[in-house]
């Protein structure tokens, strides 16, 4: 699991302070620009879930003109406003850079937690992706975003070990823990949409580049984590078939 990274454009210390520790403690890697020439070089320099925008910096409207800039050189990053700039005329300048949200301080910390989960979905939500809802993920071939209590963890696909089927919600091993969406194991699969994730049992998926040894004989699956999963006869006839090694 990686922490959601996000990057705060304030210039006030004291907000800054505030608000990085209500996000640390909320999944969120923080990293702060006091200005927007700060906060471009670090969008050069490292990859953001999510941006959260002061308007105003130092007595100028820079967050205005950054998400302008942003914009013009197609950078893809979902931000919101979080501002204290009520002015009509301030928000709808603001409005034209189609940020994801405008939000007034002092801020409701549920209303910020919800603000940015919608923020990643609308990003992030593609054809082949489910939304959060009562589904509790967004899903694409490389990242899942699953919420865990209030907040919004990031899995890199590559990290997972395997997923198991238990009633209506399938369960997602990773080395650092196990996360449950509500999802088919059948969705999950056409989802996901990586070779790398094969059907080993009518109620299991695994990373074969996760896999220690197999034991067709017994049936059985050993992983590199030490997880032991069954081998079906239906499902290992097809692996056979489809790696020629083990013919």
């Amino acid at each position: 699991m990686n922490r959601l990274r996000l990057l705060l454009l304030e210039d006030l210390d004291r907000e800054a302070t505030q608000l990085i520790s209500f996000l640390e403690s909320n999944n969120y890697e923080v990293i702060r620009a006091h200005n927007s020439l700060e906060a471009e070089k670090e969008i050069k320099n490292r990859f953001f879930d999510v941006i959260i925008l002061d308007i105003m910096i130092e007595g100028k409207p820079e967050g205005i003109e950054l998400a302008q800039r942003l914009n013009y050189q197609g950078v893809n990053i979902p931000f919101l406003f979080l501002t204290s700039m009520q002015s009509k005329a301030v928000f709808d300048e603001a409005k034209l850079t189609n940020p994801m949200v405008y939000l007034l301080k002092p801020y409701n910390e549920l209303e910020l937690l919800y603000s940015l989960e919608l923020a990643i979905e609308s990003c992030y939500q593609q054809a082949n992706s489910i939304s959060f809802n009562e589904k509790s993920a967004v899903i694409s071939p490389s990242y899942l975003f699953i919420k865990k209590k209030r907040s919004v963890v990031k899995v890199d696909v590559d990290s997972i070990n395997f997923v198991e089927v238990k009633e209506k919600y399938c369960s997602i091993t990773c080395a650092d823990g196990s996360y449950l969406i509500k999802l088919s194991l059948t969705k999950l699969k056409e989802i996901l949409g990586n070779a790398d994730f094969r059907q080993v049992h009518r109620n299991y998926v695994i990373n074969i580049k996760k896999v220690k040894e197999i034991y067709f004989e017994d049936n059985l699956i050993i992983l590199e984590d030490g997880n032991q999963i069954p081998f079906s006869e239906r499902y290992k006839n097809a692996f056979i078939k489809d790696n020629t090694i083990f013919r």
